[in-house]
């Protein structure tokens, strides 16, 4: 009896063992298979997203080519008005330089003509003179004086004023060229834009005035001869801190002197010790001096 009841629980023990042994293959199958069936059902997964993402990102593309090719055609069209309003901004300019060109000739040819009146009255009262003298010696030595004709150069004019200069270096500047950029949300894929990218036309910038330069414009009344107008502006531009001046004629038979100088230069009390000129500042405000000037040229 002892025997055999030791005997079946071990019996028991055994087949209980191999009962569990079993349930844990079916256990360790059934998990396995659970895996792959996830690992395949997320693969399935992920090529139907690839192929989403992968149309998601040939319709950005095809956007993004789209925007350029609609950028590019705006930057053509912006070039082409560009070159037409920068065409005609110069032949307008050239109007104004063959304008002041023509003035700078007219002032000239009255200066010539000046002087040579001026020589024909000095030769007329030296031969009046010279014909009332009886003395052959005295003729003599007084024909000897006869005056000599006037020597006749071109006026120093400057070829143009500093504004017409600062115009043709502005009309000149070409405008930069703007890039178009796709938008990039978040997550790195390049959004389709929503409207087309147009690229403006640019206005084009008011000309910089050079680093440490001025300008200042000398209105000045008085001066009458051409030669006056030339020396006067000569003697402005030997100023110290002066740099370029030109001139022009203004509405009422004033005469505007445009001068660039260094910021420190104080324009204001430099001209009145300008020579034979008696000049004086009777107004000055920003950036213009009127001044009353003495004509050496308009004596006698």
């Amino acid at each position: 009896m002892n025997e055999t009841a030791a005997r079946h629980p071990n019996r028991f023990l055994a087949d209980l063992t191999q009962a569990m042994r079993a349930t844990a293959e079916t256990a360790r199958q059934a998990t396995i298979d659970q895996c792959q069936s996830d690992a395949k059902a997320y693969q399935e997964q992920l090529h139907a997203r690839t192929d989403d993402e992968a149309a998601s990102l040939r319709k950005a593309a095809e956007a993004d080519v789209s925007a350029i090719r609609d950028w590019s055609k705006a930057e053509v069209e912006r070039i082409r008005v560009e070159t037409e309003q920068r065409i005609a901004r110069r032949r307008e300019l050239l109007e104004q330089e063959l304008q002041e060109y023509n003035s700078a000739i007219e002032l000239e040819i009255e200066r010539v003509q000046k002087r040579v009146e001026g020589f024909e009255e000095e030769v007329a009262q030296f031969f009046e003179q010279l014909l009332q003298e009886a003395d052959p010696t005295v003729f003599a030595s007084m024909a000897a004086q006869m005056p000599d004709p006037p020597q006749f150069s071109e006026a120093d004019r400057g070829s143009l004023t500093i504004d017409l200069k600062a115009r043709r270096e502005q009309i000149m500047r070409p405008t930069g060229v703007t890039t178009p950029e796709p938008a990039v949300p978040g997550n790195g894929v390049a959004a389709a834009p929503e409207q087309v990218i147009e690229a403006p036309v640019e206005k084009p910038a008011p000309a910089p005035k050079p680093a440490g330069s001025e300008s200042t414009q000398v209105v000045v009344v008085g001066l009458v001869s051409v030669a006056s107008i030339a020396t006067f502006k000569r003697q402005l531009g030997r100023l110290p801190g002066v740099k370029n001046v030109g001139v022009s004629s203004g509405p009422d038979g004033e005469f505007i002197f445009t001068v660039g100088h260094a910021p420190d230069t104080l324009l204001g009390n430099l001209i009145p010790t300008l020579p034979q000129f008696q000049a004086r500042v009777v107004n000055e405000r920003e950036g213009v001096l009127n001044v009353s000037a003495h004509d050496p040229e308009a004596e006698g």
